[in-house]
């Protein structure tokens, strides 16, 4: 993926799915991100991601303005978060803001809801607001927005409904609760923990 130069020095970040291993700041990566995301998602259904970042003490100084993370879920990133085509997952100022001098530790979190299939780049931007300087990116973490998943989970929504539906007609519901209950398992097996069910 291209990336364009940014103000301060950048360190690798560290792409998780679903919060395994933390990204944490040193002399050798001063800005560090944490993404957290479901490796398979459902299309039009949300797909939540979160943005932890840590950063040396004075490392962000420089900001003139509030620092924003900015994600899409792309086919392709592109230089900055304007120019990206894709879906907005996230845009959001960081919580809390970096104080001058100190080191610092803040997150973001978000959805958006996919729209298209296919394996797609998560694209993150740390930015200033208002002139959208750049102070850390990262382009590790992929989102399968899986045809299989996306039809087995809404057959598995159809057949909630159904089960719901006759609980409250009390008819027919032992039938209704073996199909829910399979089309659960099965809509698991194709979308993994991370998809909502």
């Amino acid at each position: 993926m291209r990336r364009l130069p940014v103000a301060v020095a950048l360190g690798s970040a560290t792409a998780v799915a679903l919060a395994s291993a933390t990204a944490v700041a040193d002399s050798f990566t001063p800005v560090a991100l944490n993404v957290s995301i479901a490796p398979v998602a459902r299309l039009h259904m949300p797909l939540r991601v979160k943005v932890a970042v840590t950063a040396d003490a004075g490392v962000l100084d420089t900001a003139t303005a509030p620092l924003r993370i900015r994600v899409k879920l792309a086919t392709e990133c592109g230089g900055e978060f304007a120019g990206t085509a894709g879906t907005v997952l996230l845009d959001k100022r960081l919580a809390p803001q970096p104080a001058t001098g100190h080191a610092y530790s803040g997150s973001a979190s978000g959805s958006g809801r996919p729209t298209r299939y296919g394996v797609q780049t998560v694209c993150v931007f740390m930015e200033e607001e208002g002139d959208d300087r750049q102070f850390a990116t990262d382009t590790a973490s992929e989102v399968d927005v899986s045809r299989p998943c996306t039809a087995e989970a809404a057959r598995y929504d159809l057949a909630e409904r159904a089960l719901k539906r006759d609980s409250r007609r009390r008819q027919g519901l032992a039938r209704a609760r073996r199909i829910a209950s399979a089309d659960r398992r099965r809509a698991r097996q194709l979308c993994g923990t991370g998809v909502p069910l």
